[in-house]
């Protein structure tokens, strides 16, 4: 009787923990379709923004201009990110116990990550240091800038991006590049040289040189706001108006905190996505282990960088913004154009029915 009692009470624990264990599986496997939705999102707003911000620039003589050039280089590396690492992390969370077709897929996925995630943030870089000298010396900009010196820059920004992402094709084995993060013990040396470069090259530098550039934008900005209204309060004080100097004063602050919105909005966004993903991939890699919800939450952020940056771009570049902006309406006129072409074409095939 007691075995029978005993042998009762673990089938329903076997029960029980079975149980456990599939709505464990299910919540697990709703975790990763959520987060493989949300990648594809990234992923196709990506690879529009960034690729209808390439054609505007390509399809517009006027927007072919040295500065749009750093901009066109910054949406190919987000665009090839897309096309790349994302779509992978996202195929990856789909499929369970998903593995490539070869073991070299996944070199290239770890190349392409680092090469375009790099890319992206360099180009950056040299975009804004470019918009610095340009507000810096407005007169002498042309002749800092020629032709040759911007693609000398572009090219420079992915090579070194290049550089930065084959070092870890050398020494990372098969096994640390298609299941792991964490480095072999006989490679330690070599993954924390590597970080701390990371840190250096892809984040630091970056970070101090954008930081710098649009704190001198914004005290241009707000340098020349301030001789502008002290120009129109001389202006208005010459012809007796007693009524434009609030409002003249009011104006100038308005464009001061307009461009210092526009400064915390563009360094603090960049900041913001791939600061935590570098932390936590680092922890990861040697010390304790990282929950795993973070390391895919901190991941899609730092992928949100792509899709956002043409947003961002085209926010605060008035030719951009109005290229698309014709852009989506001759589309819009085109079409009207063809429904009502279509229109006339049924009319007349009506007409000529009703005359027989």
């Amino acid at each position: 009787m007691s075995s029978d009692v005993i042998q009762n009470m673990t089938k329903r624990l076997n029960s029980g923990a079975i149980q456990n264990k599939s709505s464990e599986g299910n919540g697990l496997q709703i975790d990763r379709v959520l987060e493989a939705i949300l990648l594809s999102f990234l992923a196709l707003f990506a690879i529009v923004g960034n690729g209808l911000l390439m054609y505007v620039i390509y399809s517009n003589h006027n927007l072919r201009t040295l500065r749009n050039a750093f901009v066109a280089s910054l949406a190919a590396a987000d665009l090839m990110l897309a096309c790349t690492d994302i779509i992978y992390q996202a195929v990856e969370k789909v499929i369970i116990d998903f593995k490539p077709i070869h073991p070299s897929v996944c070199y290239i996925i770890l190349l392409s990550g680092v090469l375009f995630g790099s890319a992206s943030v360099f180009n950056l870089t040299a975009m804004t240091l470019v918009r610095y000298v340009n507000i810096r010396y407005p007169l002498h900009f042309n002749r800092y800038l020629t032709v040759h010196r911007s693609t000398t820059i572009v090219l420079m920004t992915w090579l070194i991006a290049l550089c930065l992402a084959f070092p870890p094709l050398i020494w990372r084995p098969e096994g640390v590049v298609c299941s792991t993060t964490k480095p072999s013990d006989e490679h330690i040396l070599n993954e924390a040289i590597y970080m701390s470069a990371e840190w250096l090259i892809w984040f630091i530098i970056p970070a101090i040189l954008i930081t710098f550039s649009y704190y001198r934008i914004y005290m241009i900005a707000r340098t020349q706001a301030r001789q502008i209204a002290a120009l129109e309060v001389t202006a208005v004080s010459e012809t007796n108006s007693k009524n434009s100097f609030p409002v003249r004063g009011r104006a100038s602050s308005l464009r001061e905190k307009k461009a210092g919105r526009m400064v915390a909005i563009l360094v603090g966004f960049w900041v913001l996505c791939w600061l935590p993903f570098f932390t936590v991939l680092t922890i990861s890699k040697f010390k304790s282990q990282v929950p795993g919800f973070l390391m895919r939450l901190f991941l899609c952020l730092m992928f949100a960088n792509s899709a956002i940056n043409p947003i961002v771009l085209t926010w605060y570049n008035r030719e951009l913004k109005e290229a698309i902006k014709k852009l989506f309406c001759r589309e819009k006129q085109s079409n009207q154009s063809l429904s009502m072409a279509e229109t006339r074409s049924n009319l007349r095939g009506s007409t000529s029915k009703t005359a027989f």
